[in-house]
C-alpha cells in the first residue's frame, strides 16, 4: 500500500513517502448539516463498506458505488484459500524439485493423474466459484501481473 507524506518538513528524512502532486492533495473540506438519524445511517453504511464516513461520503457525492466489506464468512472463506494456494505450491515445488524424467514417470501414471486429477478439481472449482461471486458482486477487484503488451 502506498503511503503518502503531505505534511510539512517535519518529517523530512524520516520516511521515504511519494508526494503527490498539488493538485491531487485533498485539502478542501465540506461541511453539511443532517439530522443524528443521517449521521446514523451514514455511519452505518459506511462501516458496512469497510470505509471512514468522509471516505464514503465522498464516494457517493462523486457517484461511486463503495462495495460492501466482506462478510465474516467471506473473510474466512478468503483465508481457507491461502491455504489451498499454499498446497498448490508445495505441490508444484515437489514437482519442479523433480527430475524431467521422473515428472515424465510420474505423469504416465495413471492411477496418481486421477487420483491428483480428483483431489484437485474440487479446490480449483471452489476457488473460481467465490472468486466469481465475490468479484461479481463488486467486493473485489480482479488483479493480475499479466502487464498489458498495449502499453
Amino acid at each position: 500500500m502506498n503511503h503518502t507524506d503531505n505534511s510539512p518538513d517535519k518529517n523530512a528524512g524520516k520516511t521515504k513517502r511519494k508526494k503527490l502532486p498539488p493538485e491531487a492533495v485533498r485539502s478542501c473540506t465540506v461541511t453539511t448539516k443532517m439530522t443524528a438519524a443521517e449521521r446514523r445511517k451514514i455511519h452505518e453504511m459506511a462501516g458496512g463498506c469497510g470505509l471512514t464516513p468522509s471516505d464514503y461520503m465522498r464516494h457517493r457525492a462523486l457517484g461511486y458505488e463503495p462495495p460492501s466489506a466482506l462478510t465474516t464468512e467471506e473473510k474466512a472463506l478468503l483465508r481457507n484459500l491461502d491455504g489451498c494456494r499454499l498446497d498448490i505450491l508445495n505441490f508444484a515445488n515437489a514437482l519442479a524439485g523433480m527430475g524431467h524424467d521422473e515428472r515424465i514417470r510420474l505423469f504416465q501414471k495413471v492411477s496418481f493423474m486421477l487420483d491428483w486429477y480428483k483431489q484437485v478439481v474440487p479446490i480449483t472449482n471452489a476457488v473460481t466459484e467465490f472468486i466469481n461471486v465475490v468479484t461479481s458482486s463488486g467486493r473485489i477487484r480482479i488483479r493480475t501481473t499479466r502487464k498489458n503488451k498495449d502499453n
